[in-house]
């Protein structure tokens, strides 16, 4: 499941916004709306918390990797933290793409994607933590 983080009341106002207003079809003016009447931050975070249960040798584990990712200069420019994750993700994929780390045709599922091997590439290593926290379920 992806899940993201909002304010209470977010949804519902973006329903009233998009929806009731029918602003998802007038997106010049949405974009003047937010522009004019929200704050641009550099500060936000993107947290990253996926856990998987299996079995593993005969045993069942639970494997949970957790993780923040906050904004940050990159070359001469500072980034959000979701412009980094965002920007990350792509390039990663299309490195691995690029030096045949990847399939060069055909369909690849984000989970055929080995995590180390992800993680490890130079775009990849921005979701990348210290350790990675791991216990036993049963």
């Amino acid at each position: 499941n992806y899940r993201t983080i909002r304010y209470p009341g977010h949804a519902a106002i973006m329903k009233a916004l998009l929806n009731d207003l029918g602003l998802r079809h007038r997106r010049d003016v949405l974009k003047d709306i937010f522009e004019s009447a929200l704050p641009a931050t550099l500060q936000d975070v993107v947290i990253v918390f996926v856990t998987v249960s299996g079995r593993k040798n005969g045993r069942l584990l639970q494997e949970t990797y957790a993780n923040k990712i906050y904004s940050r200069r990159i070359g001469d420019q500072v980034r959000s933290a979701i412009q980094i994750t965002t920007a990350s993700g792509i390039c990663a994929v299309l490195d691995m793409l690029a030096d045949g780390s990847l399939p060069a045709t055909g369909f690849i599922k984000q989970e055929d994607i080995a995590l180390d091997a992800f993680l490890a590439n130079r775009f990849g290593r921005a979701y990348a933590q210290h350790e990675m926290v791991s216990r036993l379920a049963g």
